[in-house]
């Protein structure tokens, strides 16, 4: 199953969803797109700022460990998945494909 990373650009200046910086859903982009805009009532190819741009980044992965991987090397010490979303989970949202009807 594909996975697709939301990647908050903080246009306007905050993130969009509380402090999720990140949100993965557990689905190809298409999908993930509609599950992002009925459990959030956004839709994320919004553009808050015109001069900031858009509001997330998206990218379809075909697997979690591969959509983290940016973000867990860049912190200099690479991490296991697990960790990252322990070390995260204020920032980094999840949702697997069970959380929502398919």
């Amino acid at each position: 199953m594909a996975w697709t990373q939301f990647w908050d650009m903080h246009s306007g200046g905050r993130t969009k969803i509380g402090e999720f910086g990140r949100i993965y859903i557990e689905a190809p982009e298409k999908r993930a797109i509609e599950v992002f805009r009925k459990r959030f009532k956004r839709d994320p190819l919004n553009v808050t700022c015109d001069c900031c741009g858009e509001d997330y980044a998206i990218y379809e992965s075909e697997t979690l460990e591969e959509a983290t991987q940016f973000d867990r090397v860049r912190v200099g010490k690479p991490s296991t998945v697990d960790g990252y979303l322990e070390a995260n989970k204020s920032t980094v949202l999840v949702i697997r494909a069970s959380e929502f009807e398919p």
